[in-house]
């Protein structure tokens, strides 16, 4: 008796594990349509085939999107307005962000106070946004702008800018997330010496010789002979660098911004620029972007702006469409997906 008890048991355990680990979409869904912008459907077209009751749809307008969102539980890759598109996606549950930063999102009061989770592309973009921060700093640090613009003219040895070499600099790394990670390791690589800053509590990296939360940036800036920020952009980083900061800082100090413009108190980077505090700026963002044609920024020598393309390689599609792919299967099997966003804290 004892034993046939046993039994029982032990086989309503193994029902009860069975269950546990059975999807619930794969069992529950029916007609899930998941909507994908065009740029990205012809490589995720084929998930359908897994799943019978899946239907992916691409769009590409805004008025595409808007007209079949109505239908859709899910939306991959959206980048029109957010907000109308919350709005009449009344079945919405998941929208994936094709970029690291989704300030355009959590500042969308209807999806802000909604139940639809959202998820980034944090981390796969950042090999190559932390490729070009070094470009841009070495472009400063060898003066390599102005012997681009010597070319034409022929052998010019004379220099515009300083020519330093960054072993033994000190460079302050603001955000230790996914590009900043990637960032600190290129200019551990070049012999500098890492501090960083960052809201989380990271693990040990080699490459970083001390990590301080935001409050600590007064101690760490005068430190610092470059800052490169790769911080989100919320309420709290806005004007994370103005004038106060740049007092701060070392004479001749070197500023890379490859996160978001408004990081930087533009009109306080024009005056260090022009005052010497900052020897130099590469600025992949800008606030405004893009910056007036007049902008003083576009004529100053010492500083090199790139129309936010950090994140353009060769390798960076291949990436997104695997986090993609990964979590429209996630979805449909129940499980937990990839690079959720805290809608409240905005990353």
């Amino acid at each position: 008796m004892a034993k046939r008890i046993l039994l029982r048991v032990l086989a309503l355990g193994a029902i009860a594990a069975f269950i546990a680990i059975v999807p619930h979409n794969a069992v529950s869904a029916e007609g899930i349509k998941i909507l994908v912008h065009s740029a990205y459907a012809s490589e995720l077209m084929d998930i359908a085939d897994r799943y019978p009751d899946l239907e992916i749809v691409s769009a590409n307008t805004n008025s595409e999107f808007l007209e079949v969102v109505p239908e859709c539980e899910a939306i991959i890759g959206p980048s029109y307005d957010i907000a109308a598109i919350v709005r009449a996606g009344t079945k919405l549950k998941w929208i994936q962000s094709a970029s690291a930063g989704v300030e355009g999102y959590v500042r969308v009061p209807e999806l802000l106070e909604s139940d639809i989770v959202l998820t980034n592309a944090k981390i796969i973009q950042g090999p190559e946004i932390a490729d070009h921060a070094l470009a841009l700093l070495l472009n400063l640090t060898r003066d390599l702008k102005f012997y681009n613009e010597q070319m034409s003219k022929g052998w010019e040895r004379t220099q515009r800018l300083p020519i330093i070499e960054l072993r033994d600099k000190t460079v302050l790394v603001m955000g230790l997330g996914g590009i900043g990670t990637q960032v600190a390791e290129r200019c551990f690589a070049f012999g500098m010496r890492v501090l960083a800053i960052d809201p989380k509590d990271i693990p040990y990296m080699r490459s970083v010789d001390h990590l301080g939360k935001p409050e600590d940036l007064p101690e760490l800036l005068p430190q610092a002979d470059v800052i490169i920020s790769c911080v989100p952009r919320t309420y709290e980083s806005e004007g994370m660098l103005g004038a106060k900061e740049f007092d701060l800082m070392k004479e001749g100090v070197y500023i890379i911004n490859v996160s978001r413009g408004a990081i930087i108190d533009t009109d306080a980077l024009v005056e260090a620029l022009k005052s010497g505090k900052v020897a130099g700026a590469g600025l992949d963002v800008t606030d405004p972007e893009p910056l007036p044609a007049d902008h003083p920024l576009w004529s100053m020598p010492n500083v090199t702006i790139t129309p936010h393309i950090a994140t353009l390689s060769d390798a960076i599609q291949g990436r997104r469409i695997a986090l993609f792919r990964d979590n429209i299967i996630r979805y449909m099997e129940g499980r937990p997906l990839r690079h959720v966003v805290d809608k409240e804290r905005g990353y």
